[in-house]
């Protein structure tokens, strides 16, 4: 018996026994700290401003019975005495929330066995408290929690279980624990096991809810044994990492975004180095071969190579304007200026800007455009770098002698772009390969071209940048057409828009320039 000290009340209408109580606690020296009451009355006057850790009552009292008393005890537990009992009293005593039930003889040896009644009653109480707290703990938390007996069978499942999973107690309870797994085989776009931990032990699965939806999950089991040792069942907590495992592939996806991007820096280094490189070098060999001329041979030399030589400058300066570019728009610098823009105006204005180029390849560079201005919101320098590097890029890969059409179309909630060209027509699969910075460095380093360009890589983001979308693809005749598109976002057709030039144009044939 522990050496507890309990808070009594001995409700007795028996001055003996109310003695005979009294000198078993001396005699004893049992830790109790007791009241006694001589009637129901007296006793829920008592209880009505104490409380108590054990009632013991006499079941025949002088104005009523232990049931009485029953009444208004509450949750203390309580032991019934009687000398008149029997067996059907007994069984009402326990229906009415009695916690033991001694039987009063002559000799009173009953009170021999009353302190080890009391402290099994009292411990049990405190075991029926940490249960209570334990269930309720168990049932508000938020992880899903369910007990199987050691045949796999649900026994309990709380509250945060059925809402998981979907299932209503009674019809999990009894069911294999098995119905809440996937089977041997994962589910399609399911991870393996994530990772291990102590502990009992944790581990990442992959569990099924009622409707059949399949969901990550951390799980955590136990095993349970009773007093001998011998186990009984098997506690399993459960926890819904979906956010986790979005969060980890989020931080995957941007810590291989960050490494790719750090590969691909050192890549366009190396690359701007060598082109600036052999931009030096060619200028270095123009110079010598003039110095090393007769007086009256070099000057006919540097004006033969001044063209060469200013051709490498403007090239040197290309390749460090797209290194920054790329450089800002990687490390999220490029700013955009939003503001509203004319774009069959802008398209008109690029067009003739980059014209002389064209012609130099005897390639005609003309644009079919609506008569109705066309607005969005956008940064008017970027959406004039993103026509430059595509009409560019078309005339560059063009043979002589080709065809340019540059193309603008109004789809509702967003405006198309089209470059049409007669370069050869991009292999399948390629499409996408053209517009990304890290496969076009590789590829001109790997071909050995004289020139580095990232114009369409460059285009691509910046017209990502602005949310729009960008494609490429091969024409059934010949060519290609690389189009992009711009959120129209407060477009309109500019029907009112007096402040505008480009009304004045409107009647004029615009195919070709």
């Amino acid at each position: 018996m522990e050496s507890t000290k309990y808070k009594i009340l001995l409700v007795e209408d028996d001055k003996l026994d109310q003695k005979a109580f009294e000198r078993l606690v001396k005699k004893e020296n049992l830790p109790y700290d007791y009241t006694i009451a001589s009637s129901v009355a007296e006793a829920k006057n008592i209880l009505g401003r104490e409380l108590f850790d054990v009632v013991i009552s006499d079941y025949t009292l002088g104005d009523g019975t232990a049931f009485d008393v029953l009444e208004v005890v509450k949750n203390t537990p309580t032991i019934i005495i009687t000398g008149n009992g029997n067996e059907e009293v007994a069984i009402n005593a326990w229906k009415a929330g009695a916690y033991d039930y001694l039987m009063k003889d002559l000799e009173r040896n009953y009170l021999k066995t009353l302190p080890i009644t009391v402290d099994n009653v009292a411990q049990r109480k405190k075991t029926e408290e940490r249960v209570e707290l334990l269930s309720g703990a168990i049932m508000s938390t938020d992880d899903s929690v369910y007990i199987t007996d050691m045949e796999n069978k649900i026994v309990f499942v709380n509250k945060a279980f059925c809402e998981t999973y979907g299932y209503q107690e009674e019809e999990v309870k009894g069911r294999d624990s098995n119905i809440l797994w996937i089977g041997k085989l994962q589910h399609k776009g399911c991870r393996s096991v994530f990772q291990v931990v102590s502990s009992a032990w944790e581990v990442g699965f992959y569990h099924k809810r009622k409707n059949g939806s399949v969901f990550p999950v951390s799980l955590s089991r136990s095993i349970i044994k009773d007093l001998a040792g011998n186990e009984v069942a098997v506690v399993g907590v459960v926890r819904d990492i979906t956010e986790r495992i979005i969060m980890e592939d989020e931080l995957r996806t941007a810590n291989q975004t960050l490494q790719k991007r750090s590969l691909l820096k050192n890549e366009l280094a190396v690359a701007v180095s060598e082109e600036l490189k052999n931009s030096i070098a060619k200028i270095e060999d123009i110079i010598s071969d003039a110095a090393t001329s007769a007086p009256n041979e070099i000057e006919p030399k540097l004006k033969e190579n001044l063209e060469l030589v200013q051709k490498n400058i403007d090239g040197t300066k290309s390749i460090i304007n797209d290194f920054l570019e790329a450089s800002n728009i990687g490390t999220n610098k490029a700013k955009l200026e939003i503001g509203e823009i004319a774009i069959c105006s802008l398209i008109d204005e690029v067009v003739e800007a980059i014209s002389p180029l064209a012609a130099e390849k005897n390639i005609t560079l003309e644009s079919s455009l609506p008569d109705s201005e066309l607005l969005v919101n956008a940064d008017h320098d970027k959406i004039s770098q993103i026509l430059i590097n595509l009409i560019t890029n078309s005339i560059n890969s063009s043979p002589e002698n080709g065809h340019i059409n540059v193309r603008a179309e109004d789809l509702g909630n967003e405006i198309t772009i089209e470059v049409q060209d007669d370069s050869p027509t991009i292999k399948s699969g390629d499409e996408n390969k053209i517009f990304n910075r890290f496969d076009q460095i590789r590829k001109q380093l790997r071909a050995g071209k004289e020139e580095l360009s990232l114009a369409l890589p460059i285009a691509k983001e910046l017209v990502e940048l602005h949310g729009g979308w960008i494609w490429a693809e091969g024409r059934d005749n010949k060519g290609n057409s690389f189009c992009f598109t711009l959120p129209k976002a407060n477009a309109q057709p500019l029907a009112a828009a007096t402040n505008s030039k480009y009304p004045q144009k409107l009647n004029q044939n615009r195919t070709p320039k």
